[in-house]
């Protein structure tokens, strides 16, 4: 087998400083040996350290799983945005009257067909609501249970005049009649939101009010309303007028010469001589 001599030779004293003999296959090993060395540093290098998140293309577990909670976030966010922005808008639609009824209406179609799949009642359950239509049938002229929040509320007067007819649930005159007087506008008894602003055959103009405590009050027989649906309104304020207080013509029969009010809490008719003074 060939032997080679590796010397290191100091050329100004012609001196050999190192030598030793190496044969091919050491060289081989050593050769093996240093690009282990070098691969293993390089990789401790880029596994222990963040250089390699410097290199194109490549990107770490800790940088991937930021991003994507990064990404996650932002898709909250505008999630939230969307939210906000529909809500906003309709609200701004409410305020404004730009309300569309029925786009989310359910069709009579689409509906499911519940007499397809009768539920037999059980005597026991005839019993109880038979019971309940019996006891409930006169509520509708009864006085509403929780009504101590109204006693203590300063109600305006809707105008002036004569009462001329009180109320009387037993007669269905569910409010009262107030004669009209010159130069006299109806008024609000209370803050609220008109709900309802409109012409009917059998009450001419009639316009009623959504109150706090789950009160409504209800305005017939007015000659022109100044409300429209969605309009806020405070206690004194004019909200329609009576035939007199523009014109002196004779009422015609869709228009009688006195305002009728009625007051109703949860659904339940009040006298409203009880809480305004007339």
């Amino acid at each position: 087998m060939r032997r080679y001599r590796l010397t290191i030779h100091n050329e100004n004293k012609l001196d050999n400083i190192l030598g030793f003999y190496v044969s091919p296959l050491w060289v081989i090993i050593s050769l093996f040996i240093s690009f282990l060395l070098v691969a293993g540093t390089v990789y401790l290098v880029f596994a222990l350290t963040p250089v390699a998140e410097y290199l194109p293309g490549h990107v770490s577990d800790r940088t991937r799983e930021r991003l994507v909670n990064y990404a996650l976030t932002i898709d909250s966010l505008k999630d939230e945005v969307d939210k906000h922005k529909r809500y906003t808008s309709n609200i701004r639609n409410i305020l404004e009257g730009n309300i569309v009824y029925g786009d989310t209406a359910a069709t009579p179609d689409s509906l499911p067909d519940y007499d397809s799949y009768p539920i037999a009642t059980t005597p026991v359950e005839q019993q109880f609501a038979d019971n309940y239509e019996e006891r409930e049938r006169y509520s509708l002229t009864s006085q509403a249970t929780s009504v101590g929040a109204l006693q203590g509320i300063n109600f305006y007067r809707p105008t002036r005049g004569v009462v001329i007819e009180w109320f009387d649930p037993k007669k269905g005159h569910y409010g009262i009649d107030i004669a009209e007087s010159p130069d006299e506008n109806v008024v609000a008894i209370w803050d609220g939101t008109v709900i309802m602003s409109d012409y009917t055959a059998n009450d001419g103009y009639t316009l009623i009010i959504q109150h706090n405590e789950e009160l409504v009050t209800v305005y017939r027989n007015c000659h022109s309303l100044l409300k429209k649906v969605g309009d806020k309104v405070v206690a004194g304020e004019a909200i329609a007028t009576l035939s007199n207080a523009i014109t002196d013509e004779e009422p015609t029969n869709s228009h009688k010469p006195f305002l009728h009010l009625e007051l109703w809490h949860r659904g339940s008719p009040l006298d409203p001589n009880i809480y305004i003074p007339f």
